[in-house]
């Protein structure tokens, strides 16, 4: 895959008491979802106001299109089809002394099949909404300025970054999908 982009918590001038090298390396998929009206799906947190697309870790010995499938279901209900890639999104977490590697794809939502939250998913009021179009759904990340579901501005402020990218990413390939409707 293709890198999408590079964010380091230190070169965007992040800092925090709790800086530490990096020791933890996490993998995560990720999606832009389209129904079949052309809406996005977006994670919302009550708790914090923020947004997120759907997707998350990937579990030890699990592949990156198994967890992606997986991920999407629990937190947004849907399955998915039509799954493409869109490229890589690096990320240097010195707060929390994490690189992430999320693995980007752009999909549509198929069959509901319901939700399957974590405890901690349901504390954080975490539910689908669909917005009308990337655009909206840029606007909707950017315009939150508190923290991220674990309360860290340093992660808010870099979740922001990635799904933008990530949406970035998303918007050529939409626009030839749109062209070939």
């Amino acid at each position: 895959m293709k890198i999408i982009s590079h964010f380091d918590q230190h070169e965007l001038g992040y800092k925090s008491p709790d800086d530490r090298p990096v020791d933890y390396v996490r993998r995560a998929a990720r999606a832009v979802v389209i129904n079949d009206v052309g809406q996005i799906a977006l994670m919302h947190f009550s708790k914090t106001g923020s947004y997120k697309l759907p997707g998350g870790g990937i579990d030890e010995g699990e592949s990156i299109e198994s967890a992606l499938l997986r991920e999407v279901r629990e937190e947004s209900g849907y399955e998915i089809t039509d799954v493409r890639e869109l490229g890589i999104i690096e990320e240097d977490r010195y707060y929390c002394a994490m690189h992430q590697t999320s693995y980007c794809f752009i999909a549509k939502a198929g069959l509901f099949v319901g939700t399957e939250l974590t405890e901690k998913e349901n504390a954080e009021g975490m539910r689908l909404v669909w917005v009308e179009s990337i655009e909206k759904a840029v606007v909707a990340i950017e315009g939150n300025k508190m923290l991220d579901e674990n309360g860290d501005w340093i992660g808010h402020e870099m979740m922001k970054l990635r799904e933008i990218a990530i949406l970035q990413a998303a918007q050529p390939v939409r626009a030839i999908d749109d062209e070939g409707a």
